[in-house]
Formats: C-alpha cells, sequence, structure tokens
C-alpha cells in the first residue's frame, strides 16, 4: 500500500480527527485497564476464593475428623492397661463409653478366638443384644495394641445403614494376635451435617478416597449411594483428574480449569483421621460473580461514556466546523481583495479570539495593502530615476546598474552627458545609510540636487560644495548622509576629473599591460558639515584604453552561505576576463557571479555598479 492509497484513510474533518486521535486512544486506554483492573481484582477474588473454600472445607472436615476422634480416643484407654490382666470394670465403662456416642451402631469385640457383639439403637441408646453375658472382654494380657483404621463405608444389611468401622488390634509380646475391637459407625450419622450444609449443596461436593473412589457427593440421597459408590472421580471430567492428582500430592488446595473466567474452580482439604478428602468445585462465574457484574457494568458505562463523548463532540465540532467555514469564506473574500467582511464573534473560547484576530488582520491587511501599493508606486518612481539606458560616444562607453535588497534603497547612479559637448560626460555614484524608503527619498533628493546644480556652469568642487550645503539643511536633524563619487570624463582634453565624498575609491583597469589602480582622494561623506571644503582630482589619460568601475559596498560585501565576502579581488578578476565586453556585459558579467557566489543567500546591501570604457 502506497502514501497515495494511505492517504485515503487519513482523517479530513475535525469529527475524523477527534474521533481518531482522542476516543481511540481514550477507547484504547479504558479498555488496557479495564483488562488490567479485571486481571488483578480477578486474581484478588480467586485467591480470597481459595482462602474462603479452604476455611469451610478445613471447617467441615474438622467436624468430622472430631466425630472420629471420640470413639479413636476413648479405644485409646486400653493402651494404659497394656501388660497387665485388664479389668473388667475398666473395659465395662470402655464399651459404655462407646454406646453413649452418637452415631455409634455397633462394637464388635473378637478375643481368645470368642465373638461378641453390642449393637445399639441410635435413638434409645440400648443394648438390644449381647452375646457375652457380662459384656466385658475376659482377663487377658497382651503387650501393644496396634494403631486405629478406618475403613471405607460399605452398606451393612442387617443394619440396613452404610456404615464405617474403627478397627485395633491386641498383640502379645510373640507376635501373636491376641484379639480386636471394631466400633461400627453410622456413616451418614458422620456425613449428614456436612454434605447438607447450604454451601455445599449450593456446589458440587465429593468425599473422596485417595484412589478416587466417591464415597458420597451432595447430588445423592442415602437411596443413591449404592449408586454414587460405583463412581469414580475424574473419569469424565478433566479438573477433577488435576483435582486428584494435586489432592495425592498436598493437603490441600484449589485448582482452576481453563478460561477467561474458569469455566470451573475446585478446593479440598484432607481429613486428619481417616484418608478421604473433602472436594467442592463451583462454577467461575459464580466464584467470580462481582467481577462478572463489574465486568458487565465496566464496558455499558464504557459504552455510554463514548456514544456520549461522540454525541458532545459532534455538537463542539458541528460548532466550531461552522464557525470555521465562516472564517475560511471570509479569507476567500479577503483573497479577492474584498476587505469588507466583518465576521461576528458569537463565543468566548479560542474560536472567538481567531475570529476577532480575523477582523484585526483583515484591517492590518487593507492597510498593508494600501502601503504596499505605495512602495510599488515609489519603487516605479525610483528605477525610473535611474539611467535606463547605456551611454555610447566614440571613445566612451558607460552603463550602470543599482540592485535593491529592498523594495526600494538608497544606492544611486546617474550618467548626464555635457548638453553642449558630447565627449564630456558626468557620472555620479552614491550611497545612502540605510535602506528603504528613508533611503530611497533621501536619494531622490540627492538626485534632484545634483542634476539641478550640474545644469549650471561651475566647477566639480563648487558642484558639490553646494549641494552639500542644500542637504545639509535637510540632515541636520535626522543625522542622515550619503557617499558619494563624481567622475568628468573628458574625452576632448583626454582627461579624468572626480571628487570623491567618502565613497569607495574607483577602479581603473588597463587591458593593455593588464594593471589597475585606483582614483582615490580625500572627501567626507554629504550631509554631514556644509562647510567642509573638497578636492578636486585629475588624471590625463594617454591613447591606451582604461575601463572605470565605480561601485558600492554592497559589491563586493556581498557574502554566500558560509559567511565569506565577495571581495574587491573577485571583482577585479571578473573585470579582467570580460575586458573585451561592451559595458552593459561587463556589468552583466560581474552581476552574474555576485548571484552564482551569493546562491540562496539574500543581499543585506544594495549593490550599484557604474563600468565605463574609455579610449
Amino acid at each position: 500500500m502506497n502514501v497515495k492509497q494511505l492517504s485515503r484513510f487519513s482523517p479530513t474533518s475535525l469529527q475524523q480527527r477527534a474521533t481518531l486521535f482522542i476516543l481511540l486512544p481514550t477507547l484504547l486506554i479504558l479498555m488496557v485497564m479495564g483488562f488490567i483492573s479485571l486481571i488483578l481484582i480477578r486474581e484478588a477474588l480467586l485467591d480470597q476464593w481459595q482462602q474462603t473454600a479452604i476455611a469451610k472445607l478445613q471447617r467441615a472436615a474438622h467436624q468430622i475428623d472430631m466425630r472420629l476422634l471420640s470413639p479413636k480416643k476413648v479405644l485409646t484407654l486400653f493402651r494404659e492397661e497394656k501388660g497387665i490382666e485388664i479389668d473388667r470394670n475398666i473395659s465395662r465403662f470402655i464399651i459404655d463409653q462407646l454406646r453413649e456416642m452418637e452415631g455409634v451402631v455397633q462394637v464388635n469385640r473378637e478375643w481368645g478366638g470368642k465373638k461378641m457383639s453390642d449393637m445399639f439403637s441410635s435413638k434409645s441408646r440400648t443394648m438390644p443384644r449381647m452375646n457375652n453375658r457380662s459384656g466385658t472382654m475376659p482377663r487377658m494380657n497382651y503387650s501393644r495394641m496396634e494403631h486405629l483404621e478406618v475403613t471405607p463405608p460399605i452398606y451393612d444389611i442387617e443394619l440396613e445403614n452404610e456404615t464405617i468401622s474403627l478397627v485395633t488390634e491386641f498383640w502379645n509380646e510373640s507376635d501373636e494376635k491376641l484379639g480386636q475391637i471394631e466400633v461400627i459407625i453410622s456413616f451418614h450419622d458422620l456425613i449428614d451435617r456436612i454434605i447438607n450444609t447450604p454451601w455445599l449443596k449450593s456446589n458440587k461436593g465429593f468425599l473422596v478416597d485417595l484412589q478416587g473412589n466417591v464415597l458420597t457427593r451432595t447430588e445423592n440421597s442415602r437411596d443413591m449411594w449404592k449408586v454414587a459408590k460405583k463412581e469414580k472421580f475424574g473419569e469424565n471430567n478433566p479438573l477433577e483428574r488435576e483435582t486428584l492428582a494435586s489432592l495425592r500430592k498436598n493437603d490441600s488446595g484449589t485448582v482452576f480449569g481453563k478460561g477467561m473466567p474458569p469455566k470451573e474452580i475446585s478446593g479440598y482439604y484432607h481429613l486428619q483421621e481417616a484418608p478421604w478428602t473433602l472436594v467442592i468445585i463451583t462454577p467461575g462465574e459464580k466464584a467470580l460473580q462481582p467481577i462478572m457484574k463489574f465486568r458487565n457494568y465496566y464496558f455499558f458505562i464504557s459504552a455510554a461514556g463514548i456514544l456520549l463523548a461522540l454525541l458532545l463532540i459532534r455538537i463542539t465540532t458541528n460548532k466550531t466546523t461552522r464557525a470555521i467555514g465562516r472564517l475560511s469564506s471570509a479569507a476567500n473574500e479577503l483573497a479577492l481583495g474584498n476587505f469588507n467582511t466583518e465576521l461576528r464573534v458569537t463565543s468566548r473560547d479560542e474560536v472567538g479570539a481567531l475570529t476577532r484576530n480575523f477582523n484585526t488582520m483583515s484591517k492590518q491587511l487593507q492597510e498593508r495593502l494600501r502601503l504596499q501599493q505605495a512602495i510599488d508606486i515609489a519603487r516605479e518612481v525610483q528605477q525610473n530615476l535611474l539611467p535606463q539606458t547605456s551611454y555610447r560616444v566614440e571613445g566612451i562607453d558607460t552603463c550602470g546598474i543599482t540592485i535593491y535588497c529592498d523594495e526600494t534603497g538608497g544606492d544611486y547612479f546617474d550618467i548626464l552627458p555635457h548638453p553642449d559637448q558630447q565627449n564630456k560626460v558626468n557620472i555620479i555614484a552614491g550611497d545612502v545609510v540605510g535602506h528603504g524608503l528613508g533611503a530611497a527619498l533621501l536619494m531622490a533628493t540627492i538626485r534632484a540636487l545634483v542634476r539641478c546644480r550640474i545644469s549650471h556652469s561651475g566647477s566639480p568642487v563648487s558642484i558639490i560644495e553646494d549641494v552639500n550645503r542644500l542637504l545639509c539643511r535637510d540632515t541636520s536633524r535626522s543625522g542622515n548622509f550619503i557617499t558619494l563619487f563624481y567622475l568628468i570624463i573628458d574625452k576632448g582634453k583626454n582627461s579624468l576629473k572626480w571628487v570623491r565624498c567618502g565613497h569607495e575609491p574607483a577602479i581603473v583597469y588597463s587591458p593593455d599591460n593588464h594593471s589597475f589602480s585606483e582614483l582615490r582622494g580625500t572627501g567626507l561623506a554629504l550631509g554631514v558639515d556644509p562647510s567642509w571644503e573638497y578636492h578636486e582630482n585629475s588624471l590625463i589619460l594617454n591613447h591606451e584604453p582604461r575601463i572605470v568601475l565605480i561601485g558600492s559596498d554592497g559589491v563586493w560585501d556581498t557574502e554566500n552561505e558560509n559567511g565569506e565576502i565577495f571581495g574587491r579581488e573577485r571583482v577585479k578578476a571578473v573585470l579582467a576576463e570580460s575586458s573585451y565586453l561592451s559595458s552593459e556585459e561587463i556589468i552583466k558579467a560581474i552581476t552574474d557571479d555576485i548571484n552564482s557566489f551569493r546562491k540562496t543567500t539574500p543581499l543585506t546591501d544594495d549593490v550599484t555598479l557604474v563600468i565605463t570604457k574609455v579610449g
């Protein structure tokens, strides 16, 4: 995709820019912030659920452990009698204690090959049947008592109940088994209070062993136990398989399913008094219900905020675009020269300030246009004051040029032939201090004074002194002045006369011997001292040709982009190379070289050149 194709998708209106550069970044920021917030809150809620689930499972497991621990503690009383003959009263007391415990439905005793059984009613706590008359164990000695074991639940047809057994064995010193005691406990009496709690029933609760057998679960009733005990935990559910693998390694923990939020979450806790584990599985959305509400509210509020922002941006941009449209139309009218359109300010914001500034700009442009027109007229008038063509007579070829760095300037040259003698010509070149209209007005004044005075008889010195006195009347308060070089070429007398008034010396080139000289002399700039006495300088010419160059300091002070100045030596080099050309062509060669030297660097001073070929 090239740049031209990409430009088709670039915004072209304020509304599109506002949508692209304001709304979209804001939406992205909100989405990123919302996503980060969801992750942080999710982690916090999952951690909270994990702690809560393990705490509740621990409390439930503790209740089962306490029910199992009570008969275990009673059975451990036999350990205090090991190595001696068991007293019948003690055994009767222990059996009575077991009989009184909640959930105990039968006590089976086997001692010396004789089996005794006590069956109790869970309600009446009576003893309906005894196979031993005394209800106690015979007097026998034993050396050790094995640890108590809890058997898995089975269905007892005689008791018509699911039961578990606590079994302990007695051994003598010869490692012969003397007997055992089996306490049978109703399984459902043991776990019903736990399984039927609202917290477990609202989720999927399991009691499993380490082999993955489901001992019971919250969805099953007593009538469904036979079906439930055939169930394997983790057969069809990946989360159950992960939970089973985890509970075989750890005493407690949680396992999260896949997804965001997780589809299901499980928690487990090992019982201390039986090889069983309580497991709970809950849907992830249920565990993360607050974050799901937060997510829905967040996106709803964000969407509503974006729509409201779009509406407000549209209202605001419509008002702004209408104001900009009026400004654009007024600007077109302004470009066509209609300055009478004044816009009404309807707001105090930036658009209102822009409208006020536009009205001010319109008025100022009108004034500037009038001023520019006046400057254009002044430039045209000033250009017309300068000689437009070169002057050629036998033995004299002279031409001049002035290039202003501004619209108008203060450089000046003039070529005035003698009214009676064609082979005699007056050449004047001047440089008024400063630039612009003020220098141009002073230049026009100088021109008028010089032309007026030259039209009357007098020596060059008297002409210059008269001009100086008249000019000082105008410059006494402003402090302006002008440098001037006044040259008279008299081909009849084959001589040069000049008066130098603070101007750069003229350069004289002799093509025959390739030598340079200068027309020097002392003299103060005009307009400084009305009583200054000037001196006339002269030079007698032989028959060899000469080229005289009078220029302003803008010629050799022209700078390029590196800050170098053009210099007098470059002027002399070009003058020597083009000496065979006409005066007009020599001027063109020098100005072309100046332009090539400075390139794009603007002129900082006016450039004036007058070339005269004599002989």
